[in-house]
């Protein structure tokens, strides 16, 4: 598996230096003098404290030294790095090397699959990208077990016989697998550090290290596999190349010229490489070589292209026939136009668009200033997309035609952010600013680079920025510039207009599914296209993604491709095309937040429902309120979170799927017990001051958690349970499924009278049955038999009698069971109700009188107020209005004494109904207006719809049917506002 390289027997460098200077006859700082290097830097190399001193360093030491060329070659070789451990070489032929010696990878899948795991190192890629990769668009039926087989055995090849753990790592990730290297393990990454430390450099410091990164291209990367020809990481990989050789020419003829020739030969209808090679042969003194190679190239753009050579090249022969040509840097080639190539299947945007070109074209009335725009959102948005599109149609209009400058700041990226000093050596490289004359410092490298720009109607566009403090040195200053920047963070840039980019509108979403889908595909299947934008959470990146996905599977359908969506359980592992993969963006953005950020974002994805507050975050991540508002803050700057109100925070679907992926188990289990914890005891707060009177379960004081929201008044508790309603429901499901059982049955029975209160009765019913589940699971009796009783009243008021009747049968069984007689006499009640509602009369009267006896032994007089209450309601119905109305108002004078607001106004209630039966509508009149008061102050709907309809028959009884049929539409709107099953009985009175 292993073939053997030879490698020479090196000397210890530090000893050796310092033998040849001794030998020459210098003292350190005459040497150090001479070879134009700092007397510190000779004396660490003797010291043997530099192990991997630069080539150019040592080349010149060696002329100080006046070593012959062998000398120089064996002095040379001496600095470079010994080859020792695991490497993996891809800049040419696919190559691991273990100490020097050659490693056999076996099969060419398992070379392709380390292939396309070496192009994007320290990131996890996909399974089905890999499997694109092997297979292509055909992959075998198990294509997941070859797969796992083939890395596998690549993995045992890429371990050193010594199994050390510092090589390359080779490991499986949530839904693929990742290749983990350092810059000494990987030519790649080692080619990418080279060449942004050259960039930062000038002279011959910089001609050096471009040497350096040169040294390590072989080849075109993957030579020989197939799979990678196009690949976006090679292309890149190719054009840094490419530049890279360009910038070394400029930088230093000699050593420029070979790799120059190298690259003529490769690109040879590339109008600025051949004239940069005619400048550089001239420069090497070759005039005739140069003029020559403009005679060749002439005739093969003749030949191939059919035009004559462009302004590049009829200039640079001008210059080399009239011999104007000294160095290389008198004729440095420029690129100006460096913007990105448009996308073809950009769709949508418009109104961003216009927005964008609108607020630029305000600020640019402003005379001496800046146009400055910053595009800002959460990964996959379309930031980038968007940016470059606007640029491109502003150039297609005539603006900014001669200068289009770009970078990637590589604020969310594998490698580190761009320095904005290598940055701007870079631009002034491209606007011509010859190497040698870069300046070495920031502010100079800035102040030439404005200075270049100045008067110039120049497009620069900032991708992708870390923060204010890299972005403020790339700014040129003229009114006549324009600077497009993105970045998922907030950025406070003075001047600059800002525009915020949301989600896909539903409308946009689907026209980029049919854009890249196709349109027949689409309207084939509306539904499952609709489902798909939607579990892509119309997030651009997402969507695009998906479509790709289908491109490459011509019998999937929408509804296929919705089905692995909804049903793979887990819609980032879905959401990948080729290397590309929606986790792998969201993991740029989660790495560059603090560990601290990081805990506290993985935890909000195991918050129950949509909605998080700093009050709920800070229960949930055990933080106090203020520093979890810090945090929300700082996650709304990184656009990992959205405001959905001043005091109410969101995550997006996918992302709130992505944190809840890194939350370790025991701590989600801790954090989501917590923050139920927090919800029950507060939602019970809000209870108790709404209805103080209403207590079904005593929470345990001890349990108390901190930082409990403080209600000022019911407004302020009802607005709270409002705000919160669809977290507390979600995080009674939530606390089932996780096995929190207590919480589970006892947060139902705590908003069971907000539920009433409000009449809604999907979720009172939902919550409820979830409760009965939890009670029964662990077995808690009184749980089962509260539950039971608040599933009884819900069915009950939404007419369901006989599910109504079973649930309270049963809760009477449980309660007498266990010995709970105040539970007794309320089920007795409410079963008496239940048959009043049935038209069983006596039956339930016998309920009724049974509770009343039992709540007069207990002494519970609330209780027998309301069940005094309920018996002349019965009574009522019965067509018995004058007993009715005795036991009526024998419960009035208690109710009041009570201070039971909402107990005296059921009475009221309940006694005005009397009164209207027996043909005393004047009399109810003056009931039912503080009723109506009371209901409508307390928010209970369906009591106020009640209300409005003996309103309604107490005007008709009087004499007043234009009164009457108000009150009627006034009841129709609230019971259709509530679905509930008596909207057309009630409808029919309308005329």
């Amino acid at each position: 598996m292993r073939q053997a390289v030879d490698r020479a027997v090196r000397r210890p460098l530090g000893p050796w230096v310092r033998e040849l200077r001794t030998r020459a006859g210098l003292t350190q700082t005459e040497a150090a003098a001479v070879a134009g290097i700092s007397v510190a830097g000779l004396r660490d190399l003797e010291q043997g404290r530099i192990a991997r001193p630069r080539p150019g360093t040592l080349r010149r030491l060696a002329e100080a030294f006046g070593l012959s060329e062998p000398e120089t070659a064996e002095l040379v070789r001496s600095g470079r790095p010994t080859v020792s451990g695991t490497r993996v070489l891809v800049l040419g032929p696919l190559v691991v090397t273990d100490d020097g010696e050659t490693v056999d990878l076996g099969s060419a899948p398992q070379r392709t699959l380390l292939g396309a795991l070496a192009l994007t190192p320290n990131t996890p890629v996909s399974r089905d990208a890999l499997i694109d990769a092997v297979w292509g668009h055909r992959p075998p039926p198990n294509a997941v077990e070859m797969l796992q087989t083939h890395i596998s055995r690549l993995r045992r090849r890429l371990a050193p016989a010594r199994q050390e753990t510092s090589g390359p790592q080779l490991g499986a990730t949530g839904g693929g697998y990742q290749l983990t290297v350092t810059e000494d393990q990987l030519d790649l990454l080692a080619f990418r550090g080279l060449l942004a430390k050259a960039r930062a450099r000038s002279g011959v410091e910089a001609a050096e290290l471009c040497q350096e990164a040169l040294a390590l291209w072989r080849d075109e990367p993957l030579v020989g596999l197939p799979a990678f020809h196009d690949h976006p990481v090679v292309t890149e990989a190719r054009l840094a190349w490419q530049a890279l050789v360009l910038e070394l020419a400029e930088l230093d003829d000699e050593r420029g010229l070979a790799p120059l020739q190298r690259l003529a030969v490769a690109e040879p209808l590339n109008e600025a490489v051949q004239a940069r090679l005619m400048i550089t042969l001239a420069a090497t003194g070759r005039q005739a070589a140069a003029l020559a190679t403009f005679d060749e190239v002439r005739r093969r753009f003749a030949d191939e292209l059919g035009v004559d050579p462009g302004p590049k090249l009829t200039a640079a022969h001008q210059r080399v026939l009239h011999n104007r040509v000294t160095k290389p840097s008198s004729a440095s080639v420029s690129a100006h136009r460096q913007l990105p190539p448009d996308i073809g299947d950009f769709t949508g945007r418009e109104a961003e668009l216009r927005r964008l070109g609108e607020r630029l074209a305000a600020t640019a009335g402003s005379g001496t200033a800046l146009p400055i725009a910053t595009v800002e959102g959460m990964a996959g948005v379309g930031k980038t997309r968007l940016v470059v599109h606007f640029a491109h149609r502003l150039v297609a209009t005539g603006s900014y035609e001669d200068i289009q400058l770009y970078v990637d700041l590589r604020a969310h990226s594998d490698q580190p952010p761009a320095d904005p000093a290598v940055v701007l050596a870079s631009f002034l490289t491209l606007l011509g600013v010859p190497g040698a004359q870069v300046p070495a410092d920031l502010d100079s490298r800035a102040a030439l680079y404005r200075d270049r720009l100045h008067g110039r109607r120049a497009l620069v566009i900032l991708d992708n920025a870390v923060d204010e403090r890299q972005v403020q040195p790339l700014l040129p200053a003229s009114p006549g510039n324009l600077v497009l920047v993105t970045s998922r963070r907030h950025l406070a840039l003075d001047g600059a207009v800002t525009l915020a980019l949301d989600l896909f509108s539903i409308r946009d979403a689907h026209a980029l599914l049919t854009t890249i889908a196709g349109g027949k595909r689409v309207a084939a299947d509306p539904a499952g296209a609709e489902e798909v934008t939607a579990l892509c959470g119309r997030l651009p990146l997402a969507i695009a993604l998906a479509a790709r996905r289908l491109q490459n599977r011509p019998l999937w359908t929408l509804s296929d491709l919705a089905a692995r969506l909804r049903d793979s359980g887990g819609r980032l592992g879905e959401l990948s095309a080729g290397t590309r993969g929606l986790r792998t963006v969201f993991d740029l953005s989660y790495r560059a937040l603090t560990p601290r950020a990081q805990r506290f974002f993985r935890l909000l994805g195991v918050h129950p429902g949509d909605d998080v507050t700093a009050s709920s975050a800070a229960a949930l991540t055990g933080v106090d309120p203020v520093a979890a508002q810090q945090q929300l803050d700082h996650l709304v700057d990184e656009h990992l979170l959205t405001m959905v109100t001043a005091r109410r925070y969101r995550l997006h679907d996918l992302l709130r799927e992505y944190a809840a992926g890194h939350a370790r188990e025991q701590e989600g289990r801790e954090a989501v017990e917590r923050v139920l914890t927090w919800y029950l005891y507060a939602a019970d707060s809000a209870r108790e001051r709404l209805f103080a009177h209403f207590v079904d379960i005593e929470l345990d004081p001890v349990a108390r958690p901190e930082h409990l929201p403080a209600f000022t008044g019911d407004e302020d508790a009802f607005r709270w349970l409002t705000e919160e309603h669809a977290t507390l429901v979600a995080a009674v499901g939530v606390a089932l499924t996780e096995g929190l059982y207590p919480l589970a049955w006892r947060l139902p029975l705590v908003l069971k009278h907000y539920f009433e209160r409000i009449s809604n009765y999907k979720d009172w019913i939902t919550t409820g049955q979830d409760a009965l589940k939890a009670a029964q699971r662990v077995g808690d009796r009184r749980g089962e038999a509260l539950a039971r009783s608040l599933l009884g009243v819900a069915h009950g008021q939404l007419g369901e009698i006989d599910v109504c009747v079973r649930h309270f049968t049963a809760s009477l069984a449980i309660r007498r069971e266990i010995g709970d007689e105040n539970g007794e006499a309320g089920t007795l009640g409410n079963l008496g109700v239940a048959h009043t509602n049935r038209g069983d009369y006596e039956e339930a009267v016998r309920y009724l009188k049974q509770a009343l006896e039992l709540c007069g032994q207990l002494g519970n007089r609330r209780l027998e107020v309301r069940t005094l209450s309920n018996l002349g309601r019965s009574q009522t119905m019965s067509g018995q209005p004058e007993d009715a109305i005795r036991s009526l108002e024998s419960a009035l004078g208690p109710a009041r004494e009570l201070d039971d607001v909402i107990g005296l106004v059921a009475v009221l209630h309940n006694l005005a109904e009397a009164r209207v039966r027996v043909g005393r509508p004047g009399e109810a009149l003056p009931l039912l207006a503080e009723c109506l008061e009371v209901y409508r102050d307390k928010h209970f709907r369906l009591y106020e719809a009640e209300v409005l309809e003996l309103l309604a028959e107490s005007r008709e009884g009087l004499g007043d049917p234009g009164l009457a049929q108000d009150f009627w539409r006034q009841a129709v709107e609230i019971l259709e506002e509530l679905g509930h099953p008596r909207l057309e009985e009630v409808r029919a009175r309308l005329r």
